[in-house]
């Protein structure tokens, strides 16, 4: 990634208020949208960042 990259990245940060490869809910669910109806609870889960995409949910392991 080139210098413009980095700053073009930050300045879409900036200005709406969320990283640039964070979804926004609509974004969310037109993506789930087109995702087949057996696999949408897996993938939904996956691309809010609670399970797998196997379906298994996200552990942490900090206590």
């Amino acid at each position: 990634m080139n210098d413009d990259d980095s700053e073009a990245a930050q300045h879409t940060a900036d200005v709406s208020g969320r990283a640039p490869d964070e979804l926004t809910e609509r974004e969310i669910q037109e993506l789930v949208a087109r995702c087949p109806e057996q696999q949408r609870w897996a993938f939904e889960g996956w691309l809010r960042g609670v399970r797998h995409l196997d379906g298994d949910p996200i552990v942490s392991l900090a206590p």
